[in-house]
Parts: structure tokens; C-alpha cells; sequence
């Protein structure tokens, strides 16, 4: 089983690829609070008592009451306390609660996490790349060129039933983990027939003013490109023969007149922000013992975000100090459409056997137009002489995942647990005509002439990545009792196979050579227009800067087994413990441009494999001093392993910073040693208190470094192996109502959580020139040098990258006493964060502190109806990111204001 399935991963790169690496290298916390649903119930209820009590004159009264501290949510404070291993659960009531509209923000509400560029999470200050994200416990693709972690953003809260965040390792979860597990749970069939319909209308307070944007197709209100924005047919013909780079003049005419020119920053007004959700599903008995059930949930979302962006990419230490070489700075418009469709059907058969079919379909789409000045060594210092820039980021990103499942329990069989599981995912993240033109602006006696720039080309970007991944296991579990202990044994196997093939085409408009009278002017169609591209004197050089690498398939295969065993010892103590194999295999392919050619070859092709095996166990005990209170300590050895990108020796550009970054072909992975230790007090009302230590020692940590460089431009990165990391910290978790106040404030509650931790890596702990640590090797790689290179490190000690040494989040909330209003104030905010270590002297560049503060009110006016009005953002913060006290990033994000009414039919 396991060579035929080394066969499959190979196969589905390339043949050549398969016998060539076969030759050389293959061995053998959740708020208690009601949510809409659970009012909308209990008034419901209400109203069947109240017509009960006309119906029968013998009642005279009837009194129902229910805490606010109690109801649906405690089913997800009961599931955190009967868990094993250490683990954060939040329900669909704190979502709501809080106004969350996806999985990435609500996150951002669990213990030590916090959020990055939106999309995606960090657990107890460790980077992406530490985490693993599923849905509904399997695993999916990611349509993000630049990681393979899912980004989260993607998931709306109206699909989630409950996001559980296990920090403690388990054997059968996969070894890649490290900061924590995220689990995205799905909603599934409802207890009775439910039709919601919702809507929301909103704005943000930036978006006040006109802002540049441009035409672009006509399906953009549906997040679909018309084919506007597509690699023309006439292109890729020229790919596929000899090229662009040497056509005559009338085919290069020809070809640029193809592209989409119709692209100016023109100021307008941008539309309201408007969603609609609809949610039906029902539930039908068959006989006393089989029941079928369907949801079906559809969700769609406009967005404009309007602001101002400043991006500083080059500095330069001077006698005089820090100096900046180049920035650019100017107002941004986004557009964002966002589109969920669900369809999860259920089968249950005598309450021992259950199936479920589930199929979500994910889209994301991102239009981003930036019209800015731009200022480098050439014109910085010169008040008569500016640049203009302008960029346009177009991207859809989409996951189709189909889920089908089963869970059986043999009575009869000793009560033998089976369950099983397959998936089939496919990701695409699909970004046509992105866009960077540049103008040359002249100011004379304050008039103001642009044109073209003739000596900076101009780009055309089109990306395709597609991710697939199929998904399959299985799952024993055996119960046995005796007089003072019981023990249930577990035994599994998991299967993942994950396929990637993605493509970076980049053509250049060379407008050195179009004659300066058709370059006059700061409107783009307007110099690209078919009158000027018809004319006999007009010329143009067209230059393919698509490299080798730009291309390339991966694919990655994991065969996984484990055992476990999970043991309870009178009414105090339970141990849990096993331990999982795993067998990794990854391989990327780089490609020549536009072929189908591999751009390696000979040993530096089996050298692209990565591949391990290895055990990893874990074991777990809980101290149950009383129904209230416990203990729990939990010790697991796990991996992180490279990404696809990771190991490969091609740049891209990471979104947050747009720096450039490359992998290293001998990165290995980081083996981590975790600690886990908490203790947990429950209370009757729902009221509950943890704290928790934790500990990870962490070997090879991978790290990213800038490589040292003169030239101006975007900084480049490395991503490379320290020597040795650790981290630890002490996390804190409470809900407490203010009803010790007196009766009259039992309605009001208080919840949060705050972590402080400390980490440290190493990026060569040898100081001895002599010896050469792994970073030494791979950075020497990257610079192609024989010569020590590791002091160009600023801190060869220093805390790891996207590490905040606090976190804080706080809710504060108010229920009215006729369950008619509630409200809900939350806080969170990070610690600064390394994004970017420092080189060559300069200090690490740092993400500032994120004062998150919003409010969320909401008004039930009748029993099926919720109105809602969101505040997100009220202290106006802005994204920073600062190195050597100058703002590399600054980025607006204003006062986003919402109103939200839904209905139950």
C-alpha cells in the first residue's frame, strides 16, 4: 500500500519526475450567553405556555424563567470539559454575539490567538505555519499561492456551528502541529423545519469621499471576471510558439491592443456595503427509528473599503541617520464580494448509525485599485519632479468541498465504535490583469503635466493556482468497564493527497521605445488607445519577464496510523496517551516558462523530494478534584514541516509585506516538544475561570530573514532554519456576571481571556566562524557566496517572528430582563509583532499594537425577528508596521458601521 501510494504522489507531478526520484531518493472558551436562536426558542415557548393558559382557565399563572448564564451554549462548555486534551471551543452564540462576519475574526475572541493580514490565525504567538486548520476534522486545500494553510476569512460565521481550537496534541490529529489545531464545524440538519432570511446594509466612515477606481467587467458584482481581464488567446498562441520578445512591431501593436487598457483611476463615490443571507432546512421522521434531515444555507456579501495606504520599501543608514530611499503613498479602493453556498444532508437509523453528506462552495473575490505617489532616490529630493503609481490586485479565490461521512455503534459488539470519513476538496485562486503602470509628474509654477514613464516598464500579472486535496480515514474505538477503572482503546488510519499546480505569467510594456508624444498625459486608455495604436508612427517592445519557476506542480502524500488509549481511574483521574506514524512525502517541480519542460534536472531534481517518517506520542492527565474543578497536564512531540513553496528556490511576493520571498531546497522540518498544564473551574451558572502554562522547545524553528541587498526596490526574504526556538507563556480565561452587586446587575456579565509569553530563537547558537550552523548553509545558498555571511544577522537572538508577548480580549454585556435587547462591547488588542528581522544593523521591523474595540447591539422586536446594529473599529486605528521608527506600513481601516435584520418564517 504504501509504494503504490509513493507511485501515486509521483505520478501526479510527472513521470520523468517519478522514475528520477525512485533511482535516487525514495525509502522504504465560550461566552454562556443566549444567542438569537436560543431567545427566539424560549419566547416561542413562551407563547405555546401563554396560549396553553387560555386554553385551560384551571392555570392562573404560569412563570418560566432561564438564565442568560445558561441555555444552547453550555452544550459547548460541556464538550470543552470533557475533553481529553487542552482545547478552546467557540459556539455559534459568541459569534453572533460578538458580530463576527468570518471564522478569521471571531478566532481573534479564543485565548492567545490573533489575527494576521485578516486571513489568518496565530496560536500562543506562533506564525501561520504553526497551525493546521479542518473542516469537520478533515483536511482541506488552501487557494493562497504563498502558504499552504487555509485562509480563514473565507469561512462565514453563518455556516459555523462551532470553531474548537485544540492546543494540546492528540494522536489522531496530524503531526503538523504546534501552536494549535483549528477545527472549522459546520452547522448540520436542525431538530425541526427552520427558514431564515437576513440582510444587512452598511458603510464605513473612510468611504465618505470619492475614491480611484476604474471600469473593469461586467459580472464584478458577482465576484466573477466577464473575461475582461483574461490572458488574451492571441498571448498564450505566441507562448506556445516562439515568444514575444522578438515579434515585429505590428504584432507586439497587435498584442498590446488585445490586453485590457480601459483601466484609470477615475474619483468616484463607492456603494453602500449590502449582504443577504437565506438559511432552510428541515427534518423528517420515517418511523420510530430513522429520521432524514437537509440544511441548506446561502450567503452572499458587497463590501467597499475605502483609505489610505503608505508603504515604505526602501531604507538607508546615513551620517545623518536613517534615511528613506523609497515609498509610496496614496489612497486605496478595495471591493470585496464575498459568496457561500452550503448543502449538508443527513440520514440517522436506530440513534446507532449516522451519515452526513456535506457540500460547502466557497468564494472570495478582492479588487483592489491604488493611485499613489511614489517618491525613490531619483526624485525625492527633487520638489519640481514626482512619480505616480498605480497597481490594481484582482483575485478570486474559491473552494468547492464535498464531505460524506459515517458513525456506527455495535451494541452487540461490545459497543464497537466505527467511524469513517472521505473528502474531496478543490481550491483555486485565480488572479487575472493585475496591473503597475507608472507616470512621470512635472510641476511647474504649481501646474502639474504627467506622461507615461519611459525609462520604468509597464506590467501585466496573470495568476492561476490550483489546489486540490482528497482526504479519507477511518476510526475503532472499544469500551471496557470494570469495578474502579474503565479504559476505551482507539486505533485509526488517515490518509491525505494534496495536488498544486500553479502559473505566474508577467508581461512587460517597454516604454522606452513608444515615441513621447503618445506617452503625454495621466490616462492610461487614453495613451493606449486604439486611435494612438493605429497609428503608423507608433511603436512598442513587448517583453516576456515570465522565469522558470514561475510554473511548477507539487504534490504532497501522508499515510498516517495511530493508537490510543484513554483510561479513567475511579472519579478523579484520567490518562490518555498513544502515539501516530506518519509517512511524508512532498515534491515541487519547477517548470521552464510556458512549457511543459522541467527547469532542474539531474541530482538537483531528486533533491526537490522531502520526505519523512516518524512517530509521535502523546499522552495527557486529568485530575478531577470535583464536578466543578480539574487538572490537566498534556506532553506531545510533533512537526512542522516545510510548505511547497518553502522548498522551492523561485521568489514571490508575500501579501502583507510585498516583499519577495524564497525557500530553501535543504529546509527540514522543526521537531517541537510541547507542555501543556491547566487548571479549569466550572460553575453551575455557567460562570468559569482556567489558567494554563504552556511550553514548547522547539528545534530548527523555520524562520524567515532578509537577504542583505544594495539595490532599491522591494526587500527580499529567506525562508530558512534557526538553530533552536522556544516559547512559553501563562494564559487566563474567565466569565463572571455582576450579580454580587445585587439582583440588579445580574444582567450584566464580563468574559475575556489575556496571555503573556516569551520566545526566543536562535538563529546560530555556534558563534565559532569555523563551524557552520544550517541558516550558514542555506543562506550562502541564496547568495550564491562561499563566505561567511551570518553576521549580516542584526539579532542572531532575538523572539520569533509574529510573536506578541500579550494578548488581551474583554466583552462586556448586557441582557435586558424581558430578553428584548442585548448589547455587547468588545476589546482586543496584540502586542507588537516581528514581522520582518532585522539585516546589515537594522532593527527587526515590527507590527504595532491593534486597538480592536467594537460594539455590537441587538433588539429582538418580535419572536422570529432579530435586528442588529454592528460598530466595528470605534477608535479609528490604523495598521502599522514600523522598523527603526519609521513606518514601513501604514495602513487606514476606519469605522465600519452595520445595521443587520433577519426573520424566522
Amino acid at each position: 500500500m504504501i509504494i503504490k501510494r509513493k507511485f501515486q504522489l509521483l505520478n501526479k507531478v510527472h513521470a520523468a519526475v517519478c522514475m528520477a526520484l525512485l533511482a535516487g531518493s525514495i525509502p522504504s472558551g465560550v461566552l454562556a450567553a443566549e444567542n438569537e436562536d436560543f431567545q427566539n426558542e424560549e419566547r416561542q415557548e413562551i407563547s405555546q405556555e401563554a396560549q396553553a393558559v387560555e386554553q385551560d382557565e384551571t392555570i392562573e399563572e404560569v412563570v418560566v424563567t432561564g438564565s442568560r448564564l445558561q441555555g444552547s451554549a453550555q452544550a459547548v462548555l460541556d464538550e470543552r470539559k470533557e475533553q481529553a486534551f487542552v482545547a478552546d471551543i467557540l459556539g455559534s452564540e459568541q459569534i453572533s454575539r460578538t458580530g463576527d462576519g468570518d471564522a478569521a475574526s471571531a478566532l481573534r475572541r479564543v485565548t492567545g490567538l490573533t489575527l494576521v493580514d485578516g486571513k489568518f490565525i496565530y496560536i500562543r504567538g506562533l506564525g501561520e505555519r504553526y497551525s493546521a486548520t479542518q473542516l469537520n476534522a478533515m483536511t482541506v486545500p488552501s487557494p493562497d499561492p504563498t502558504r499552504s494553510v487555509l485562509p480563514l476569512d473565507l469561512f462565514p460565521s453563518a455556516i459555523i456551528e462551532s470553531l474548537n481550537v485544540q492546543k494540546a496534541y492528540s494522536p489522531d490529529l496530524p503531526a503538523h502541529f504546534a501552536g494549535g489545531n483549528v477545527n472549522i464545524r459546520t452547522k448540520s440538519i436542525p431538530n425541526e423545519r427552520i427558514i431564515k432570511l437576513g440582510g444587512e446594509i452598511g458603510t464605513n466612515s473612510d468611504n465618505s469621499g470619492d475614491s480611484p477606481w476604474y471600469e473593469g467587467g461586467g459580472d464584478d458584482w458577482k465576484g466573477m471576471d466577464d473575461g475582461t481581464r483574461e490572458l488574451p488567446a492571441a498571448f498564450a498562441q505566441a507562448f506556445a510558439g516562439d515568444g514575444i520578445n522578438r515579434i515585429s512591431n505590428e504584432e507586439a501593436v497587435a498584442l498590446l491592443g488585445s490586453l485590457n487598457r480601459n483601466i484609470d483611476g477615475k474619483e468616484e463615490s463607492v456603494d453602500p456595503n449590502v449582504g443577504l443571507n437565506f438559511t432552510y432546512g428541515d427534518k423528517f421522521d420515517f418511523d420510530s427509528e430513522s429520521e432524514l434531515g437537509f440544511l441548506a444555507s446561502f450567503s452572499y456579501k458587497n463590501k467597499w473599503q475605502v483609505g489610505n495606504e503608505r508603504n515604505v520599501n526602501n531604507l538607508a543608514r546615513t551620517t545623518n541617520g536613517i534615511e528613506i530611499n523609497e515609498f509610496s503613498d496614496g489612497p486605496v479602493t478595495e471591493h470585496n464580494v464575498k459568496f457561500s453556498g452550503m448543502v449538508n444532508i443527513g440520514f440517522n437509523y436506530n440513534e446507532s448509525h449516522k451519515f452526513e453528506f456535506n457540500n460547502i462552495f466557497l468564494r472570495d473575490t478582492r479588487d483592489r485599485l491604488r493611485d499613489r505617489l511614489l517618491e525613490s532616490t531619483n526624485t525625492i529630493n527633487e520638489p519640481d519632479d514626482e512619480r505616480r503609481q498605480l497597481d490594481i490586485l484582482y483575485e478570486e479565490r474559491e473552494m468547492f468541498s464535498h464531505q460524506l461521512k459515517g458513525s456506527h455503534n455495535f451494541a452487540d459488539y461490545k459497543n464497537l465504535g466505527v467511524d469513517w470519513y472521505y473528502s474531496k476538496s478543490d481550491a483555486e485562486r485565480f488572479a487575472p490583469g493585475g496591473l503597475e503602470a507608472f507616470f512621470r509628474v512635472n510641476i511647474e509654477n504649481g501646474v502639474r503635466t504627467e506622461r507615461l514613464a519611459s525609462d520604468v516598464d509597464t506590467k501585466y500579472l496573470f495568476q492561476d493556482l490550483k489546489d486540490d486535496s482528497e482526504n479519507y480515514g477511518i476510526n475503532f474505538s472499544i469500551p471496557f468497564y470494570f469495578d474502579n477503572y474503565s479504559v476505551e482503546f482507539k486505533a485509526g488510519a488517515d490518509f491525505i493527497e494534496k495536488d498544486r499546480e500553479a502559473e505566474n505569467i508577467e508581461i512587460a510594456i517597454q516604454t522606452f521605445a513608444i515615441p513621447s508624444q503618445y506617452l503625454q498625459g495621466g490616462n492610461y486608455s487614453q495613451i493606449f488607445s486604439d486611435g494612438n495604436l493605429a497609428q503608423s508612427d507608433f511603436t512598442v517592445r513587448l517583453d516576456d519577464q515570465t522565469s522558470g519557476g514561475d510554473k511548477y506542480k507539487a504534490a504532497t502524500l501522508v499515510d498516517a496510523y495511530y493508537f490510543m488509549a484513554d483510561f479513567e481511574v475511579g472519579t478523579h483521574w484520567r490518562f490518555t496517551g498513544g502515539v501516530r506514524y506518519e509517512d511524508f512525502r512532498q515534491v515541487s517541480i519547477p517548470f521552464q516558462a510556458h512549457s511543459e519542460f522541467f527547469d532542474v534536472e539531474g541530482d538537483a531534481l531528486s533533491d526537490l523530494a522531502f520526505m519523512e517518517d516518524e512517530y509521535y506520542p502523546s499522552i495527557a492527565a486529568t485530575y478531577i478534584l470535583d464536578s466543578e474543578m480539574q487538572f490537566r497536564f498534556n506532553y506531545s512531540q510533533t512537526a512542522i514541516r516545510p510548505d511547497l513553496r518553502d522548498i522551492s528556490t523561485s521568489f514571490y511576493i508575500d501579501p502583507l509585506t510585498e516583499f519577495l520571498v524564497r525557500g530553501s531546497t535543504s529546509l527540514e522540518s522543526a521537531n517541537i516538544d510541547n507542555f501543556d498544564l491547566r487548571w479549569e473551574w466550572y460553575l453551575e451558572s455557567g460562570e468559569n475561570l482556567s489558567v494554563a502554562f504552556f511550553a514548547k522547545d522547539i528545534e530548527t524553528p523555520i524562520e524567515m530573514i532578509e537577504l542583505p541587498s544594495a539595490t532599491e526596490g522591494a526587500p527580499q526574504l529567506l525562508t530558512a532554519n534557526a538553530d533552536q526556538g522556544e516559547l512559553y507563556g501563562i494564559e487566563v480565561e474567565f466569565l463572571k456576571d455582576f450579580s454580587f452587586l445585587g439582583d440588579d446587575y445580574a444582567n450584566y456579565f464580563a468574559s475575556g481571556n489575556f496571555t503573556l509569553s516569551d520566545s526566543e530563537v536562535s538563529i546560530c547558537s555556534d558563534t565559532n566562524p569555523q563551524t557552520e550552523c544550517l541558516f550558514e548553509e542555506q543562506l550562502k545558498q541564496a547568495l550564491n557566496t562561499n563566505e561567511s555571511v551570518t553576521s549580516v544577522i542584526t539579532n542572531n537572538t532575538r523572539r520569533l517572528i509574529g510573536h506578541s508577548e500579550w494578548v488581551v480580549n474583554l466583552q462586556f454585556g448586557w441582557d435586558s430582563l424581558s430578553n428584548e435587547h442585548s448589547a455587547t462591547l468588545v476589546y482586543n488588542v496584540f502586542g507588537p509583532r516581528i514581522i520582518v528581522p532585522g539585516v546589515s544593523g537594522f532593527e527587526d521591523a515590527e507590527e504595532k499594537a491593534f486597538h480592536s474595540l467594537d460594539f455590537v447591539y441587538t433588539w429582538y422586536p418580535t419572536f422570529d425577528s432579530t435586528m442588529k446594529v454592528k460598530v466595528k473599529n470605534l477608535l479609528d486605528e490604523e495598521k502599522i508596521i514600523e522598523q527603526e521608527s519609521v513606518d514601513i506600513l501604514r495602513e487606514s481601516v476606519g469605522t465600519e458601521i452595520s445595521l443587520l435584520f433577519s426573520t424566522n418564517f
